[in-house]
């Protein structure tokens, strides 16, 4: 037995619907070549990564983030939370690989995926299921908040779940609530030693991928339970009761998990606004001569609020070392942008002329894309869920 998929409300139809509209609007906003669609999908799966693994308590910085998934070791030394990390970023790209073949994930497919994220230190089990007991504890208070199964039950009950989510698969259950159920049901059978909780938000993930949803990328919720861990604990911890019990209803886990897709959602629609923005002000920068048309990508990049250094201005500009060193100094000269640090740990970000209108820029997407507003209790007081700017 696992959690049901709970009756849904008249509310959580509502927050759906709501959902599937700003979907719709970043599915076609996606479509429209881009030339930085390319940057923007690698800042948001760097988001998702440092957002998973932050919750484990495994920390890198964006910046950092956004350099193991690029696979930029020069930038990050590489221990043991390089290793972690890539491992997630690893798995999320093996996960939408198989999702473009639609297919349900097998056991095989766990067990690898569980050895991706897990390589890093064998002593804790990568690739096979726990042989002991397991407890989650809440890092902030010191609590213990869940106790999982029995070891002896894990490859019945896994059994029982990856039949479940071929089964999700196959019938009409929406794609953010198929995800929301792989999550549940993965962390609370706890299978693993240790990496359950990033294995059950990559395979939410990768609900949505199967899918076909086009903008999953970017609306997976892993940034956001990184933002907000202490009430994705609060939210598990209550729906167990501290102990496997699938018994009780997953009606309020469903709820935050959608809440969690909303505002996602929400806050992607802000980034997509903002990096039209960002893109139009760096062509008028190329359109006066003031910076190469190759610098494009990487300025957008940085005025997007990433730290930019020389290995990832070649990369995206497709040039040498040197040629990228002699760029970037340009860039420096002409006021564009302004130098942190010396040598190889050197980084660049906007100038300051330009920091400020970054900033007005930050505050004007914050208050037209409101990505904290509550759904549910906009919705079950019957006003409208915002799905557009408020304005622009």
């Amino acid at each position: 037995m696992l959690h049901a998929v709970p009756d849904l409300t008249a509310v959580d139809a509502a927050v759906l619907h709501a959902i599937d509209e700003i979907r719709h609007g970043l599915r076609h906003a996606l479509s429209r070549p881009r030339r930085w669609n390319g940057t923007l999908r690698r800042q948001a799966q760097a988001r998702s990564v440092r957002g998973s693994n932050s919750i484990e308590g495994i920390i890198v910085s964006d910046d950092q983030a956004l350099a193991i998934v690029g696979s930029e070791s020069g930038q990050v030394s590489v221990d043991a939370t390089w290793l972690a990390v890539k491992g997630s970023s690893d798995a999320m790209t093996f996960l939408q690989v198989l999702a473009d073949r639609q297919r349900t994930l097998s056991e095989e497919d766990l067990l690898a995926l569980h050895f991706m994220v897990q390589s890093y230190d064998l002593d804790r089990g990568p690739g096979r299921y726990r042989r002991g007991e397991v407890f989650v504890h809440d890092d902030d208070s010191g609590r213990r908040v869940y106790t999982g199964p029995e070891a002896d039950a894990v490859p019945g009950l896994m059994g029982e779940y990856l039949a479940a989510l071929a089964e999700l698969a196959a019938g009409d259950v929406h794609p953010m609530v198929q995800g929301a159920m792989a999550h549940l049901n993965l962390v609370m059978i706890h299978p693993f030693s240790d990496g359950n909780g990033r294995m059950s938000r990559i395979v939410q993930s990768y609900m949505l991928y199967r899918e076909q949803v086009a903008e999953a990328q970017f609306v997976s919720i892993e940034e956001y339970l990184g933002r907000n861990t202490s009430a994705y604990y609060d939210i598990l911890a209550r729906t167990g009761r501290g102990r496997w019990s699938p018994e009780r209803s997953a009606a309020e886990w469903v709820e935050f998990a959608l809440t969690a897709h909303y505002r996602q959602a929400r806050t992607v629609q802000g980034r997509l606004w903002s990096a039209d923005r960002v893109a139009e002000r760096v062509d008028d920068l190329v359109g006066a001569g003031l910076a190469p048309e190759r610098a494009t990508p990487a300025l957008e990049l940085t005025f997007s609020g990433w730290g930019l250094r020389n290995a990832t201005y070649r990369e995206l500009a497709e040039v040498t070392a040197t040629t990228a060193s002699r760029d970037l100094s340009a860039l420096v000269d002409a006021g564009i942008l302004q130098r942190h640090g010396a040598k190889k740990g050197a980084w660049y970000s906007p100038a300051e002329v330009y920091r400020t209108w970054l900033t007005e820029l930050r505050e004007q997407t914050k208050t037209s894309f409101d990505a904290g507003a509550d759904p549910y209790r906009l919705a079950s007081r019957g006003e409208e869920i915002p799905v557009s700017p408020a304005a622009v």
